[in-house]
């Protein structure tokens, strides 16, 4: 029996740099793991393909969301808009990954044996207690450890920004709605998609007058400084003095300045026509008046252009 045990206590011998490395050795593989976690939860947030140059690639799953929000249009009607946003998985799960920080590691060895090689000396230890027997060694460690969160790296956090960005509603639909709220159909729906594009018409006029009115007056500035006079002075004094414009530059500002004072004219001609149609267009939508008596119509806001009317 004794010999039995001496002989099994040789086989649970273990060199003692050996028995110090296990655990320092087994708490980096643990971090080591818990870091690549990290990895294989990205790689589970979409769907790993290759590219065409074969290198695997994980397309992101993405979850659809829509909201309904109010708003006024460009005559102050409301419109139910019906608005669509796709988001990254990716871009709403918490990310963080866990380290071990700290461990505290206990044990009692008994040294059982040395064997020199070389100039060095092997040291072949027994893990044991002090209260134990030594006919009931058994390896008993106390360890002590310490986990903590870890942020996500600088570069996955600029790709989690980067996805926040992409991530712009989008209009999926729109609906007029009338007093009562209810969705317009029929012919007011067909009357409101006009008047609608008759304002986005009267914005665009606009927008071309006022560009053009600008272009007139940068070139105007330019006549002034070479002539001391603007266009309407220039051509009045001209046609007093009966002169020709003193040079090659003049004569080419003065005919730019009157193309342009021709265009925004057409324009402006255009934008009166428009402006008549809308007002047809809202007597032709007002409701009849059933009696004799006057009754309160509904007061469309007229949006304005910007110009006096003559």
């Amino acid at each position: 029996m004794e010999r039995r045990n001496k002989r099994n206590n040789r086989h649970n011998m273990v060199e003692l740099k050996e028995l110090v490395y296990a655990p320092l050795h087994a708490v980096s593989e643990a971090n080591m793991r818990l870091s690549s976690n990290i990895v294989d939860f990205l790689a589970s947030t979409g769907d790993m393909n290759a590219d065409s140059a074969g290198n695997p690639t994980v397309h992101l799953h993405t979850i659809q969301m829509q909201y309904q929000q109010l708003r006024n249009d460009a005559d102050d009607n409301t419109v139910a808009e019906r608005i669509g946003l796709e988001i990254p998985l990716l871009s709403i799960y918490p990310l963080s990954s866990l380290k071990v920080s700290k461990t505290k590691v206990a044990f009692d060895v008994e040294v059982k044996n040395f064997v020199t090689v070389g100039d060095s000396v092997k040291i072949f230890t027994q893990v044991c207690s002090k209260k134990q027997r030594e006919s009931a060694n058994q390896a008993r460690f106390s360890f002590e450890v310490e986990l903590e969160s870890v942020p996500i790296s600088e570069g996955l956090a600029r790709f989690v920004d980067t996805l926040n960005a992409q991530a712009v509603p989008k209009r999926l639909s729109a609906r007029p709605l009338d007093e009562s709220g209810k969705a317009l159909t029929g012919k007011e729906l067909e009357e409101y998609n006009r008047r609608m594009e008759l304002i986005e018409r009267e914005k665009e006029l606009n927008s071309k007058i006022e560009e053009i009115k600008e272009v007139i007056r940068g070139k105007n500035n330019l006549l002034n400084a070479k002539t001391g006079m603007n266009y309407e002075e220039y051509i009045e004094n001209r046609n007093y003095t009966d002169e020709e414009p003193e040079d090659e530059e003049t004569a080419d500002l003065c005919k730019s300045i009157k193309e342009y004072k021709e265009i925004s004219l057409d324009l402006e001609v255009q934008l009166d026509e428009l402006e008549k149609e809308k007002i047809t267009q809202d007597f032709q939508s007002e409701p009849e008046s059933g009696s004799g008596h006057d009754s309160p119509q509904p007061v469309r806001n007229q949006p304005s252009n910007g110009r006096e009317r003559k």
